[in-house]
């Protein structure tokens, strides 16, 4: 991967980007925008970060712009539905992204679409500012995939396929023969052969030549060639022991897809099988004008996997190599963004990091009542978690670098995080209320069900089988309601008994009885012991926490939405399945409840030439964002808009 080099006029920010004093009325014509959305980026979590020295480009652009105290987002809290009312201003009742995962009337009633892949009901601004003559770019951006007819950006760049999936590979190294331009070698060639299965693409063979490349008169193999054609030439992936190399692969019609390597080997004679450990085979999906993809991929290479969990579950890879990893992911798409910053100077520009929502779904462990709760883990977990935060603040601090003095940078997020310890299956509450059927293999008979539940995060959408809406519904009109009130009751009486996971809380319950509540006390975190002596070990709680109808809910108002929306308390995320009514949640952080709440409040800052320098403000909303966008750039909000222009930004004229 070739460095992206900026400018030195890009270094002096502090020169360049908030210099000048004038309002509004006196701004530049050329005011260019970048938006960066940091997946599940919690408002209390940055700030506490911030104080205690763990984001210094974050705080330097705190200092240098606006802070909101209270940003909220939209209910659910999910990334689907809040990405799509960043980018459009409009709540879930226009975007028709009610959720990461929902049911389509128009398709079977077993049917659920993937939200990151559903078509905008209306127009994302990087699409509409397009129409109105400005030159815009999304990379890996929910809601901007280039293949969705219509609201692709001037210039685009989002995820492809997975390929294949990770592995880790015995290669038994035999004597090396047919190679063509092999390199030297103080002890004799050796090779290894591994096929390599790719979904929907040519299955391939790839040759790996070990190299000794040390003359210490003793076979020490310590570099390895990966070639399809045993032709070794400068596209081939190459080597050291226990260092990482990468592989690109043309899958055709100008397709590049590839993945990351490492020669796991403890001993260097290759006397014994050697592991090889592969990524997962990933490709992007690059659109824009003649020469940009071959532009992208000629200095950047393959779109690379953005994380690799069950590699790490398995054992098969260190907290460090899963951490390298990453590290590529974020660095590549950060690279890729600001390069097209730079040499294609789109107007506005949004990306997209993921890494804190994925580490802090993995390891919110803060509360006592989750699944393996101990103080060691959850220290051991917050540490990988802040490992993300930084990584979202380097990210920021190379932004800050390439900024010029016309540049405007939103710093967004789309939700906070809580912890869960508990997964409710809204399913099987359906089913012990006779609401849905399942046939002898425990799946759901759609053809006998008359509601039935998709689960996505803290959220679930209910939808009922009526004759009127679907293809083959068995719900009559003149029944709906009774049906959709039964429905309602199951889920305001479903009770679920709460039993704390930790053996440290079974340990206070004995302390309470013998007197000795102090030592316990000590050992708890202080955060979570007036909660812990309220709940006991065992109490019987309603965990859906909000439970409305399609016309309560009037944000939600599309037809993609179903006909009831459950919230689940704190602590309850939704999960598939019709047998236990809840059981210990095997996701430890989860979102898509109220952001009022703090711990699911989203970020908000703002810095810029126009902006106030060092101010905080009070409420914004996920909403505000598309509205005051579209003010910068000195274009027409679409009449869906439902934000308001967060015009206590500017700088007073």
């Amino acid at each position: 991967m070739k460095k992206l080099l900026l400018p030195a006029a890009g270094l002096f920010l502090g020169l360049s980007l908030f210099s000048g004093q004038a309002g509004a009325e006196s701004q530049p014509e050329d005011q260019d925008v970048m938006v960066i959305s940091f997946d599940g980026m919690r408002q209390d979590i940055t700030k506490q970060y911030i104080k205690t020295g763990e984001l210094p480009s974050l705080e330097a652009l705190v200092e240098k712009g606006v802070w909101a105290k209270k940003p909220e987002t939209i209910t659910p809290s999910l990334t689907a539905p809040s990405h799509a009312a960043m980018s459009t201003g409009a709540a879930p009742g226009k975007t028709g992204i009610v959720s990461n995962q929902f049911h389509d009337p128009q398709k079977k009633f077993s049917n659920k679409d993937d939200a990151f892949h559903t078509t905008i009901s209306v127009p994302p601004i990087w699409s509409e500012a397009k129409r109105q003559g400005k030159t815009t770019a999304t990379v890996a951006f929910p809601g901007a995939n280039p293949e969705t007819k219509n609201q692709a950006a001037d210039y685009s760049v989002f995820y492809g396929d997975a390929r294949a999936k990770s592995s880790l590979d015995q290669l038994s190294f035999q004597k090396a023969a047919g190679w063509l331009h092999a390199p030297e070698s103080f002890t004799p060639l050796k090779e290894a052969v591994l096929p390599l299965k790719l979904k929907g693409a040519k299955n391939r063979v790839l040759h790996i030549l070990a190299v000794d490349t040390t003359d210490d008169h003793k076979p020490n193999y310590d570099q390895f060639i990966v070639s399809e054609n045993k032709q070794v030439n400068k596209g081939d992936g190459t080597a050291k022991s226990n260092e990482w190399g990468t592989v690109s692969l043309d899958l055709g019609s100008e397709e590049q897809a590839g993945f990351a390597f490492k020669i796991k080997q403890e001993r260097n004679d290759l006397t014994e099988p050697v592991p090889f450990f592969k990524t997962s085979v990933t490709s992007g999906l690059i659109n824009g004008p003649a020469g940009f993809k071959q532009d992208i991929a000629d200095r950047f290479g393959f779109f690379p996997v953005e994380s690799e969990d069950e590699a790490f579950e398995k054992k098969w890879i260190t907290r460090k190599e899963y951490e390298e990893i990453s590290a590529r992911f974020i660095q590549w798409t950060t690279d890729v963004s600001l390069y097209i910053k730079q040499n294609y100077k789109p107007d506005v520009l949004f990306f997209y990091a993921p890494e804190i929502d994925h580490e802090a779904h993995h390891y919110t462990l803060t509360d006592p009542r989750q699944p393996g709760y101990t103080k060691e883990k959850a220290d051991l977990y917050e540490s990988y978690v802040k490992w993300a935060y930084r990584q979202a603040d380097d990210t920021i601090g190379k932004t800050m670098k390439a900024m010029d003095e016309n540049d405007h940078l939103f710093i967004v997020s789309d939700h906070g995080m809580e912890a869960a310890h508990t997964m409710l299956e809204p399913n099987a509450v359906l089913k012990e209320a006779g609401l849905l059927a399942v046939d002898r293999d425990g799946e759901i008979d759609y053809s006998k069900t008359k509601a039935y539940a998709v689960p996505s995060g803290s959220a679930a959408h209910v939808y009922i089988n009526a004759r009127s809406k679907e293809k083959n519904g068995i719900v009559a009109d003149d029944e709906i309601e009774l049906v959709r009130k039964q429905t309602m009751n199951a889920f305001k009486q479903a009770e679920v008994k709460q039993k704390n996971q930790s053996e440290l809380l079974e340990q206070a319950l004995e302390a309470a009885l013998s007197g000795k509540e102090d030592q316990l006390l000590s050992r708890l975190p202080e955060k979570n012991i007036k909660d812990v002596w309220r709940a006991g070990i065992n109490r019987t709680i309603h965990p859906y926490e909000t439970v409305l109808s399609s016309s309560e809910a009037k944000s939600l108002n599309h037809t993609h939405s179903g006909d009831i929306l459950l919230i689940g308390a704190p602590g309850y995320m939704m999960a598939n399945g019709t047998g236990r009514v809840s059981r210990p949640s095997s996701e430890l952080g989860t979102h898509g409840g109220d952001s009022t709440k703090q711990d699911l409040r989203p970020v908000f800052i703002a810095a810029g030439p126009s902006f106030k320098e060092g101010k905080t403000i009070e409420e914004t909303s996920t909403l505000d964002l598309a509205p005051t966008v579209y003010e910068l750039l000195g274009i027409k909000a679409p009449s869906f808009v439902e934000g308001q222009i967060k015009k206590d930004l500017w700088k007073e004229q």
